[in-house]
């Protein structure tokens, strides 16, 4: 006698059910919040790298630059040193405004060192003056702009001993951004003879 067998129905058919589709959606969630904090972090990044390298920029260029130096001799028929410099300074090209408030002038000798502030009256043992020659605004300030002409007065006598013949020097202009701005002078072997004299130390 033949066996009477049992005939199955096989479904191949996915079925996609709500687990899946909750699935589904939390994958989609994750991969949207990560987005946004790629892009978030991204956009710090390049704001911060954008700042540091204008502040680079800042700290290794220059936005002053010394145009002139001159000494002054007064006192003496026969003078042996200069007892006053002045310093013309103008902004380098594409430099920014500089406050002279916040400027520093260091004079520098073989016998003396001395830090000075800004004063806009007469320069004192402790301070130099900052006046302008030429001012684009038409008023003269304490801010140094383009197309205007400094003038940075330091009084040796009272801030050291003053600059003998032969003697050299270095001022250093210290501005509150850039970099420091350095200027080697020397007094010439003959200061003159008439009591009070203009000498020409830079250019």
């Amino acid at each position: 006698m033949k066996a009477k067998g049992t005939k199955l129905i096989t479904n191949e058919d996915a079925d996609v059910g709500i687990g899946t589709l909750i699935i589904f959606i939390a994958m989609v969630l994750v991969a949207a919040v990560a987005a946004a904090v790629l892009i978030q972090t991204s956009g710090v990044l390049q704001q911060k790298a954008q700042s540091t390298g204008k502040e680079a920029v800042s700290e290794v260029s220059s936005n002053l630059k010394v145009v002139t130096v001159v000494g002054t001799t007064v006192g003496v028929a026969n003078p042996t040193l200069i007892d006053t410099l002045e310093v013309g300074v103008q902004l380098s090209a594409g430099g920014s405004n500089i406050d002279f408030e916040q400027v520093k002038v260091k004079y520098i000798d073989e016998n003396e060192s001395v830090t000075l502030n800004e004063v806009t009256t007469a320069a004192t043992a402790s301070a130099f003056k900052y006046s302008e020659d030429r001012s684009i605004s038409g008023t003269a300030d304490e801010v140094l702009q383009a197309g205007d002409l400094g003038l940075i007065t330091i009084n040796l006598t009272l801030a050291t001993s003053g600059l003998e013949a032969r003697k050299g020097a270095r001022i250093e202009i210290l501005p509150e951004s850039g970099t420091m701005v350095l200027k080697d002078v020397k007094a010439p072997a003959s200061l003159g003879s008439t009591s009070a004299g203009k000498i020409q130390l830079f250019p």
